[in-house]
């Protein structure tokens, strides 16, 4: 893949290269790729994100809800 990046991205680019926070550009853009998915897609708002649309899954009937006794089948009788 090749991007071609211009003014102020392209300044902080070669600013963490210069600065040492990355040995080259490619470097440098894996590293704003993995802090914005840290920043942005953390496990609890995935996690989050997953059990709504779950939900309005089976809002719609999309998707079947199992009581505890049946989605447990024989160890059902530990519920108690």
């Amino acid at each position: 893949m090749n991007v071609i990046l211009r003014g102020k991205t392209k300044e902080i680019l070669e600013d963490m290269v210069e600065d040492g926070y990355a040995n080259t550009q490619s470097e440098a853009v894996r590293l704003a790729i993995i802090n914005f998915g840290e920043d942005h897609f953390n496990e609890e708002e995935m996690v989050n994100r997953k059990l709504d649309l779950i939900d309005e899954q089976i809002k719609k009937g999309k998707r079947k809800l199992l009581k505890a006794d049946k989605g447990l089948g024989k160890y059902a009788k530990y519920l108690k």
